[in-house]
C-alpha cells in the first residue's frame, strides 16, 4: 500500500509539473499573441481528446474581480437543486486540485494523473499548449469521466480567447469589470470589457453586475451583435440574509449575479426549480481568503481579515468595505503584492483608511512574482498622501502578525476596537492562512485545505 501511494504520489506530482512547466513567471507577457492561431491549436486539440465538455450544462463566468465567489456560489446552488456539478477555478489557494471540483470535493489525484497522460498526448498531438490550455483539458476530462451534468467554468484570463470559451453555455455571467492585467487585454476599460464580452454568444441570456458606463456601452453592444438578452445590475434579484463573509456590497452583488444565473437555468426548465435552494446555498458556501474574519491567539483577541483582493478595483471594494464594517477601528494592513500588479495604486488605496492606519507591515509570498517586502516597504514610504503611517517588514507571515499586533498594542486601544487587515496577493492570503494551520490548527476546520500537506512545484 504505501509503495502505491508513493508511485501515485510521484505520478501527481509530474503531472502538476508537466501542466505548469511553460508558464510565464517574469510578468511579462503582452497582448495577445497570434490569438487565433492559439484558439485554432486548441480547437484541435479538443478534438483529439474526443471534445470532453460537449454534453455538459454549462454556466460561464468572466469579469476582473468576483468571478471565485460568483462560481463557488453558482456551483452550491446547482448541487442544492440536486444535480452533481463539477467547478472549474483558478488560480488555488493551498493545493492545487482546489481548481477541479466535483460535487464539491477536491478532484482525485489518480483523476488528474490520468486526465493529464490524455492532455499530455494531445498536446504533443498539435504542437504544444498553454498551462491554462492544459489546466482546462485536464478538468473537461475529469469531468466527462466523473458524471457530472452541470459544470461553472470560471475564465483564466478575459473571454474571448479563453480556453474556457470554446463550448456554448446554458447561461454566462460577467463580474465587476476593472482594471487588471493590463499588459494582456488592453489600457483601457473599453478594451478590457470588450474581451471579457466575447463570452456573450448568440442565443444565450448573459447577466452582468453593475458595471462602469464605459463598461455597459461594451456589453450591451456585445449583446446586441449576438442576438443574446442581457440583464444589467439594477435588474438583478434582491438577496438576503447573507452570512458576514457575503455582507460587502460587491460580494452582495456576486450573491446577486450567482442567483440570476441559477434561476436563469431553472426558469427554462434545464434544472429543477427549487425557490429555496439559493437561499440555502448563499447561506452554506465557503469560499476561503474572502472577507474572512480569524481570530488567531497571536493577535490576542485582536480580530484578523483576510482577503485576496490583488488589484486597484478590488483593494478600493475592500477598502470601503472594511471603512464601514469596521468603523472607528484602528488598524494595521499586513500588504503583498506581485510584481506585475499596479502596486503604487494598491497602496494609495490602502493609505485611504488615512489616521486608521496605526502601521503597515510588508510581506512576500513564495511566489516567483511576489515583490521582496523591503522593496514594498520602500514604495509605500515613498508614496504621496496625507496619511504617513509606519512601514515595517516581516520575514515570514507569523512575524508579520507579530509585528501588527505589537504596532497595536502601543496605540492603547482595547482589542475590541482594532483589526489586522491581510491583504494584496492571492499567494499572501493562502501563506497566512497555512501558517495559522500550522501554529494554531484549531483556528481551521479540520477538514480546511490549508491542512494539507503542501503539493511542489509552486505554480501560478
Amino acid at each position: 500500500m504505501a509503495a502505491a501511494e508513493a508511485e501515485l504520489a510521484t505520478a501527481y506530482a509530474q503531472a502538476v509539473r508537466d501542466i505548469f512547466f511553460n508558464a510565464d513567471y517574469t510578468g511579462g507577457s503582452t497582448r495577445y499573441q497570434k490569438p487565433q492561431e492559439c484558439w485554432d491549436r486548441f480547437e484541435a486539440m479538443l478534438d483529439h481528446l474526443g471534445r470532453p465538455g460537449a454534453a455538459l450544462k454549462l454556466i460561464h463566468i468572466a469579469g476582473t474581480n468576483g468571478k471565485g465567489t460568483t462560481s463557488a456560489l453558482c456551483e452550491r446552488m446547482l448541487r442544492e437543486c440536486g444535480v452533481r456539478v463539477g467547478l472549474f477555478t483558478s488560480p488555488h489557494l493551498h493545493v492545487f486540485r482546489e481548481r477541479i471540483r466535483i460535487d464539491g470535493a477536491l478532484v482525485s489525484r489518480e483523476a488528474v494523473v490520468s486526465a493529464m497522460a490524455r492532455v499530455h498526448a494531445a498536446s504533443l498531438a498539435v504542437g504544444g499548449a498553454s498551462p491554462f490550455e492544459k489546466l482546462t483539458a485536464v478538468a473537461l476530462v475529469c469531468f466527462e469521466a466523473s458524471g457530472v451534468e452541470w459544470v461553472v467554468l470560471e475564465t483564466g484570463l478575459g473571454g474571448r480567447w479563453d480556453a474556457t470559451n470554446h463550448f456554448k453555455p446554458a447561461v454566462c455571467g460577467i463580474c465587476k469589470i476593472g482594471f487588471d492585467h493590463m499588459n494582456v487585454l488592453g489600457s483601457t476599460l473599453r478594451e478590457i470589457a470588450g474581451e471579457k464580452a466575447g463570452i456573450i454568444k448568440p442565443g444565450v441570456p448573459a447577466f452582468s453586475v453593475l458595471q462602469e458606463e464605459e463598461a455597459v456601452a461594451v456589453l450591451r453592444a456585445a449583446a446586441t451583435a449576438a442576438g443574446a438578452e442581457l440583464t444589467l445590475g439594477e435588474a438583478l434579484p434582491a438577496v438576503g440574509p447573507l452570512p458576514p463573509w457575503l455582507a460587502p456590497p460587491c460580494q452582495a452583488h456576486n450573491a446577486a449575479l450567482a442567483t440570476a444565473l441559477v434561476r436563469s437555468v431553472a426558469a427554462r426548465g434545464l434544472l429543477v426549480d427549487d425557490p429555496a435552494a439559493c437561499a440555502r446555498a448563499l447561506a452554506a458556501a465557503r469560499w476561503p481568503a474572502r472577507f474572512e474574519l480569524l481570530q488567531p491567539s497571536l493577535l490576542h483577541r485582536i480580530p484578523l481579515l483576510l482577503d485576496v483582493a490583488h488589484n486597484q478595483p478590488a483593494i478600493r471594494a475592500l477598502v470601503e468595505s472594511v471603512a464601514t464594517t469596521y468603523a472607528g477601528a484602528k488598524m494595521v494592513v499586513i500588504l503583498g503584492a506581485n510584481r506585475d500588479k499596479d502596486i503604487a495604486a494598491v497602496i494609495r488605496e490602502i493609505l485611504g483608511l488615512g489616521s486608521r492606519l496605526a502601521a503597515l507591515v510588508a510581506v512576500a509570498s513564495s511566489h516567483p512574482k511576489a515583490t521582496p517586502a523591503a522593496e514594498l516597504a520602500e514604495m509605500g514610504r515613498a508614496a504621496e498622501g496625507e496619511a504617513r503611517p509606519a512601514w515595517l517588514v516581516a520575514g515570514s507571515m507569523l512575524e508579520g502578525l507579530q509585528l501588527a499586533a505589537e504596532a497595536l498594542g502601543a496605540e492603547g486601544c482595547p482589542a475590541s476596537g482594532q483589526l489586522v487587515l491581510c491583504c494584496g496577493s492571492v499567494f499572501v492570503a493562502a501563506e497566512m492562512r497555512e501558517a495559522l494551520a500550522r501554529a494554531e490548527p484549531a483556528l481551521l476546520a479540520e477538514d480546511d485545505w490549508a491542512h494539507e500537506e503542501p503539493e511542489p512545484p509552486l505554480v501560478m
